[in-house]
């Protein structure tokens, strides 16, 4: 039999038997668009998740206070303000940290505005005017934090846009006054929006205030709470951090720096370990959803041994007019490989229309289409239909003709 006749009969056997052709095609249907939507929205959130990253600003370095302690409960990183002015000083110098372009000492706690009967909690910052250049501030209203502002301790504030549509979801924050405390500050500016790295931590739901506002009225004269140090470029991190590391050490007394009571991390560790904990967790996806590509075989299997049952006769017929056991078993096999190649196909379009509503419309990521999970899952799919058909396929073409043919 030649291929074009065996492609032939093997479609119109398929064509004739509509209800069982979808059935075996069912399962490789739902395999393939769930490897398909799981990857592309795994890779979607790693997209994300590094994007918002990247939002914080550019070739980061950022150092955090210690551990407190409350009785012999230690708290969390940043909570014991180990880092001072005299830090800042020596971070600042050219001499000690010459890959070092800028520098943004942050004082943070969390509290409550209040303005009229709204109320939001949030993080607040004091900060420096370098922070906006440091951590890529764009304002989306008014202004950031200016150098009069820390000079002469004005009680003003800028809002994230989460905290003003929060505060005010009718109205204009700008030239109103929140409450912090006992305390009055004027909103002055509205950052846009960066959105969140994951976790509990949102860029857009904190707010910043001058640095020597903050000493002097809410936190009192404390160390600062972190230092955000930004690198002259991404080639140079490793440089620069371990410039930041020795300096500290050096100002503060240091010899062993399992003593040091600050923590050092760069952006380019953040972003590593983040990609490693998402790429990691979308394989796992891809290799659950993949199970069900495993499971559509064997179903592919089974119907094909009912097929081979209720077609026995019609086997029977066909080598009694001179087939070969191989132009049965090849049919059997194109069967086969055809259910998975047009089940294949069509769960790609419907995974590929699964991963955009889900990456547009309900966790609102990136919508990508991941090509590697098209072709693994295509190519998947052809090889389990060959596997799987083998068995049904050896079975239908060593059935004898006499006995088919008697077959009720």
């Amino acid at each position: 039999m030649t291929f074009k006749k065996l492609l032939y009969t093997s479609i119109h056997s398929l064509t004739i038997n509509l209800g069982r052709t979808i059935l075996s095609a069912l399962g490789i249907i739902i395999g393939i668009a769930s490897v398909i939507a799981l990857i592309s929205v795994g890779q979607g959130t790693q997209s994300k998740i590094t994007q918002n990253i990247q939002n914080l600003g550019s070739n980061l370095i950022i150092v955090t206070s210690g551990n407190a302690k409350v009785g012999n409960v230690r708290q969390g990183i940043g909570t014991a303000n180990t880092l001072n002015q005299n830090d800042v000083v020596a971070l600042s110098s050219q001499n000690n940290t010459p890959d070092v372009i800028a520098i943004s000492p942050v004082i943070s706690k969390s509290g409550e505005l209040i303005y009229k009967s709204q109320n939001a909690v949030t993080l607040i910052e004091g900060v420096t005017p370098s922070a906006q250049i440091v951590n890529n501030i764009t304002m989306e209203k008014g202004s950031f934090i200016t150098e009069p502002d820390i000079k002469y301790n004005l009680p003003v504030i800028v809002l994230g846009p989460t905290v003003a549509s929060e505060l005010f979801p009718n109205s204009n924050p700008m030239g109103k006054s929140v409450t912090i405390g006992n305390r009055s500050f004027t909103v002055i500016g509205i950052t846009q929006s960066k959105g969140s790295t994951g976790g509990s931590f949102n860029q857009d739901n904190q707010v910043a205030i001058p640095i020597s506002t903050a000493q002097s009225e809410l936190f009192g004269n404390v160390g600062y709470s972190s230092i955000t140090l930004q690198a002259s470029s991404a080639s140079v991190m490793n440089e620069a951090t371990a410039e930041v590391e020795n300096t500290l050490m050096r100002v503060q007394g240091i010899t062993n720096v399992n003593q040091a009571n600050f923590n050092i991390t760069n952006q380019t560790q953040i972003l590593t370990t983040l990609n490693t904990i998402t790429g990691t967790f979308t394989l796992l996806l891809g290799g659950i959803a993949g199970i069900s590509l495993i499971v559509g075989g064997i179903g592919i299997m089974n119907i094909m041994l009912v097929s081979v049952t209720e077609r026995t006769r019609e086997i029977g017929l066909r080598k009694a007019v001179g087939a070969k056991n191989s132009d049965i078993l090849y049919q059997f096999l194109v069967e086969a490989i055809l259910i998975t190649i047009i089940g294949g196909f069509i769960g790609v379009f419907i995974g590929i229309f699964l991963d955009y509503v889900v990456a547009s419309y309900i966790i609102k990521v990136p919508f990508i289409i991941s090509s590697l999970a098209i072709i693994l899952s295509i190519t998947v799919s052809i090889t389990i239909g060959l596997i799987f058909g083998i068995f049904p396929a050896y079975k239908a073409s060593r059935l004898s003709p006499i006995e088919a043919l008697r077959y009720e």
